[in-house]
């Protein structure tokens, strides 16, 4: 396994060695690691994706929820080089013990939208782990403290912000082994009283990645989004290359092979793009947790 620093490019530098944001992962979780995405770039990928949206089959909510924009890596050069961006790659990389790593849905660039009805209310449920740590997923719903076999990878377009509803977690809680209890997802969150009293939020600059255990127990908070203003961030659930991916890929694949991007990104970049986004290719070592089969189709995705 040859997990060699790489060497960043002028635009993609992070403000602290790489060794720090993986000690940090290694520490409490999750990390923020800047510098994934200059100004230009960021720039260009809001415009584009609001030429994207144009296109969708449906319109848009105007407020209290999200939508999603597919097919970014066909569209978009710089959500290409964002979702390979090497630091963090090696960060992830390192933490799952593995240079055999795939995302497990393509890219996803949602939207939020702001709060409107939503504001002063405190939805029910939401909290959750990440896959593959979702229920019918391990056998009897029991997860292995073997080994690490989720990461989340998500890029903030926008600024994560406690007004713009930066998501709810609750720190430590990846090292409990098991799922979100059922009181969590009742009566509403609201942060400071239990069984709620924990609950913080995780803020990042624009540009930034939130790299963090997909056991930790987190929620997306929309009716925390009362900036007014919308927030986008680019959505990557990691696992090893054998761990069987929670929606069909290949379409996506298809999109983005049948595209201009496929064959005019910089080699590094296209092959990476090749190993995280196409579908997995290896079979499980026997020493892995038998992670049972999924029904193809979509699946919700949510921060």
């Amino acid at each position: 396994m040859d997990l060699t620093q790489p060497q960043l490019p002028e635009d993609q530098q992070t403000s602290r060695p790489l060794e720090a944001y993986l000690a940090e992962l290694r520490e409490h979780g999750y990390t923020v690691l800047d510098g994934v995405v200059d100004s230009a770039a960021l720039g260009r990928i809001r415009e584009a994706t609001l030429d994207a949206s144009k296109a969708l089959a449906e319109a848009p909510p105007d407020f209290d929820d999200r939508f999603g924009v597919p097919n970014g890596i066909a569209w978009s050069r710089d959500i290409c080089r964002a979702v390979t961006h090497p630091g963090a790659l090696w960060v992830i990389r390192s933490y799952l013990e593995t240079t055999d790593i795939h995302f497990c849905h393509q890219p996803a660039m949602t939207v939020l939208r702001p709060a409107k009805e939503l504001i002063g209310h405190h939805p029910e449920s939401g909290w959750h782990s990440d896959y593959p740590y979702h229920p019918d997923v391990y056998p009897d719903d029991r997860w292995t403290d073997a080994a690490i076999y989720g990461v989340q990878f998500n890029i903030c377009i926008d600024a994560f912000r406690q007004d713009n509803a930066a998501t709810q977690f609750v720190p430590q809680s990846h090292l409990k082994q098991c799922f979100p209890p059922i009181e969590m997802n009742r009566g509403g969150t609201r942060m400071g009283t239990p069984p709620h009293e924990t609950v913080a939020q995780m803020v990042a600059p624009e540009g930034a990645a939130l790299i963090y255990d997909s056991r930790i127990w987190h929620r997306a908070c929309p009716e925390l989004n009362v900036s007014g203003m919308d927030r986008l961030a680019i959505l990557n659930a990691v696992c090893p290359n054998w761990v069987r991916p929670m929606v069909d890929k290949r379409p996506g694949e298809a999109v983005y092979i049948g595209s201009d991007m496929a064959t005019n990104l910089p080699s590094s970049v296209a092959a990476e793009i090749k190993q995280l986004c196409c579908p997995p290719t290896q079979t499980p070592p026997d020493n892995a947790p038998k992670i049972l089969e999924r029904p193809p189709g979509p699946r919700k995705i949510n921060i």
